[in-house]
C-alpha cells in the first residue's frame, strides 16, 4: 500500500482501520449468508457475481460519501426511511425465498443473486451507508491527496468484501455433498432463511432512521 497515500494516518489510525474492514467485511451478516447459500445451494462459481456485487455496491457507496452525498442522503429523513424499509423487506424476502427451497439448486425457486441485485442490495442498507459515511470522514476527509485516498479505500475495502463474501462461498460450497443427503438440504436452508430473517427484523430495530 502506497506510504504517501497513507500520509497523516497514525500507526494506532491505522491498525483501527484494517480492524474495522475485517471486522466489517468477515463478521456474519446479511451479505455473507447470501454468500453461504448461494455456494451450498449453487456452487462457487454462480456465487462469484454477488462476491463482486458487494465490492462493488460498498465501494461506490463509499466515494459517494466521499464526495458528500452519503451526508446529504442519510440527513434526509425520506430518503434514509425509504432505504431503510426497502432494505429490510428486501432481506425479509429473499429469507421466504430460501426456507422455501427444498432442493440443491432449485432455480424454480431461488436463484443466485447477480452482481446488479447484490450491488443494489448495499444501497438499501443504511448500515453500509452509515459504515461508509463514518469512513470517509475519519480516513479520508482531510487528507493531503484526497481523491487518490479515496481511490486506495474503494478499492481496498472492496478487495476485502470481495475476498471475505468469497470464503464465506467457498464453506458453503464445501456442503454441498452432505447436504445432497436426505433432507438436509431442506433444513440447511428453513435455518438460513430464519437467520436471514431474524437479522433483517434485527436492522429493522437497530438501525431505524431517525
Amino acid at each position: 500500500m502506497p506510504t504517501d497515500l497513507l500520509a497523516g494516518l497514525s500507526a494506532t489510525q491505522f491498525l483501527a482501520l484494517l480492524s474495522l474492514m475485517t471486522l466489517g467485511s468477515f463478521t456474519p451478516g446479511p451479505n455473507t449468508t447470501i454468500a453461504a447459500v448461494s455456494g451450498a445451494n449453487f456452487g462457487l462459481r454462480a456465487t462469484l457475481p454477488h462476491c463482486a456485487g458487494v465490492a462493488l455496491g460498498f465501494a461506490s457507496i463509499l466515494a459517494l460519501c466521499a464526495a458528500g452525498v452519503g451526508a446529504l442522503v442519510l440527513g434526509h429523513p425520506l430518503a434514509a426511511g425509504l432505504l431503510h424499509a426497502g432494505g429490510v423487506a428486501y432481506l425479509l424476502w429473499l429469507a421466504w425465498k430460501l426456507a422455501r427451497s427444498t432442493v440443491l439448486a432449485e432455480r424454480q425457486v431461488l436463484r443466485p443473486l447477480r452482481l446488479w441485485q447484490s450491488a443494489a442490495l448495499q444501497y438499501a442498507n443504511i448500515k453500509a451507508w452509515m459504515l461508509a459515511l463514518a469512513t470517509a470522514a475519519s480516513y479520508m476527509a482531510g487528507a493531503p491527496a484526497p481523491w487518490q485516498r479515496g481511490l486506495l479505500m474503494c478499492a481496498v475495502f472492496a478487495m476485502f468484501g470481495f475476498v471475505s463474501n468469497g470464503v464465506y462461498g467457498v464453506l458453503g460450497a464445501s456442503l454441498r455433498h452432505w447436504l445432497a443427503a436426505g433432507q438436509r438440504v431442506r433444513w440447511f436452508n428453513r435455518t438460513m432463511g430464519l437467520a436471514l430473517g431474524l437479522t433483517a427484523l434485527w436492522i429493522a430495530a437497530a438501525s431505524r432512521p431517525a
